[in-house]
């Protein structure tokens, strides 16, 4: 059964939020304020726009700052929403997603969950919302370094339209415009 799908955010892990939110500016891009959470700093760019960009800064201690020594700066999750995630993640059942463990709180709290497969170097957070934003996207393209073999994961979470795999580098087009990820570090 295909779930309708709707691309929330990009959420890029990037050393300053500050240095990449002013790399963005030369573009007219509408860049939020920062925000400071417990485990991070965050700025939306477009984050009135359906798929905007989401930059974080990992704090001193905390996954986060974990993903960061681990992975190094890049795409930390693409989030999409749906309007039921309990069947949304039942037709999951066979994909090769798996649950990440915090999803066991997080669905009961928030209605979110997240999956991780290795290889794909990026989680997909799935959030429940009452309805679907549609309208254009402001991330319109993300490539991501992963083999094409697990195109098949991209496509069972409705991603496969905007989410490509890419031998070299990731990457991101932002209204037509493409930007290297390095760009923001």
């Amino acid at each position: 059964m295909k779930f309708e799908i709707s691309p929330s955010h990009v959420a890029v892990l990037v050393p300053s939020v500050q240095k990449a939110a002013d790399y963005l500016r030369q573009f007219d891009y509408q860049i939020g304020e920062e925000e400071v959470f417990e485990e991070t700093r965050e700025i939306y760019v477009q984050g009135s726009r359906r798929n905007s960009l989401l930059l974080m800064e990992a704090k001193e201690t905390g996954s986060y700052q974990r993903a960061l020594k681990k992975r190094g700066p890049g795409i930390h999750h693409l989030a999409i929403d749906v309007l039921n995630i309990e069947k949304f993640l039942s037709s999951l059942s066979g994909s090769g997603w798996l649950l990440h463990l915090y999803s066991l709180k997080s669905i009961k709290d928030s209605k979110t969950a997240y999956l991780a497969r290795p290889g794909f170097p990026a989680l997909i957070e799935v959030q429940e919302k009452k309805k679907l934003s549609d309208g254009p996207l402001f991330v319109d393209g993300i490539t991501l370094k992963f083999d094409s073999s697990l195109a098949s994961l991209v496509k069972s979470v409705g991603l496969d339209e905007i989410v490509k795999p890419s031998k070299v580098n990731s990457g991101l087009t932002i209204q037509g415009r493409s930007i290297e990820l390095s760009s923001l570090f």
